[in-house]
């Protein structure tokens, strides 16, 4: 009789020690650090090239849009010297890369819950050039026509978000009430020309006599999805 009662107090014990371990583990492989999880080694390089800061969050990490993309978001692991903070526009060098070490989830101001990846930016690391040409490559989905297309729009345009290249995206303007700009819902891209300085909520005026006429097609994500808008030029 005792010894079955030894050998049952065995295997229970032996079922505690392996929840135990595995406990263990797993909070190792999480820094402390709600709703990331650690993968157990590093994983591939990301073709990741910039980023922008948009929340600072535990421990010093960071939120950001990948490659001036409002749907790419990943979670920015800092290293020693790293110290993040909102709207920090970060640009990698050519021997750094992005690694994919985990995930990270989080409910949005919505409350939608989202599952990112968790990355950490590395030193002394250079992506093969075949690589590193796809992600030069790639602001950035511009695609230009080898002649002017359509005219898209005779009216003015509101800048929404100046690009690192100095290209506009900007919507067509509905009317004008007040000095209160009201948009429609015609986005465009704008291509920084020679002096040109755009910035966020600067009216571009169509020049008298011409009009906003389609030179290509610029995509992006965002939210998740892909939008395809028209690049114009005032022709």
């Amino acid at each position: 009789m005792k010894k079955w009662i030894i050998y049952v107090l065995g295997v229970i014990t032996g079922i505690m020690l392996t929840f135990a371990f595995a406990f263990y583990v797993n909070l190792s492989n999480t820094p402390g650090i709600i709703g990331l999880e650690m993968f157990e080694e590093p994983g591939d390089y990301m073709e990741y090239s910039q980023f922008e800061v948009f929340q600072v969050v535990q421990s010093g990490c960071a939120l950001a849009y990948a490659d001036e993309s409002f749907g790419s978001i990943v979670f920015i692991m800092p290293n020693e010297s790293q110290q993040f903070y909102d709207d920090q526009k970060i640009v990698l060098k050519n021997d750094q890369c992005t690694q994919h070490v985990g995930t990270y989830k989080y409910s949005t101001k919505m409350e939608i819950e989202k599952t990112v990846p968790a990355i950490r930016i590395v030193d002394g690391v250079e992506l093969p050039k075949s690589n590193r040409t796809v992600t030069e490559k790639k602001d950035f989905g511009k695609t230009l026509f080898e002649k002017p297309g359509e005219c898209v729009s005779r009216k003015n345009f509101e800048v929404q978000k100046v690009l690192d290249s100095g290209d506009a995206i900007a919507l067509e303007i509905r009317e004008t009430i007040s000095e209160h700009v009201f948009t429609s819902d015609l986005e465009v891209l704008i291509l920084a020309q020679e002096g040109s300085n755009f910035y966020n909520n600067q009216i571009v005026k169509a020049p008298q006599g011409k009009c906003a006429r389609q030179i290509g097609n610029y995509k992006y994500q965002q939210y998740g999805s892909t939008k395809v808008i028209p690049i114009i030029a005032f022709k």
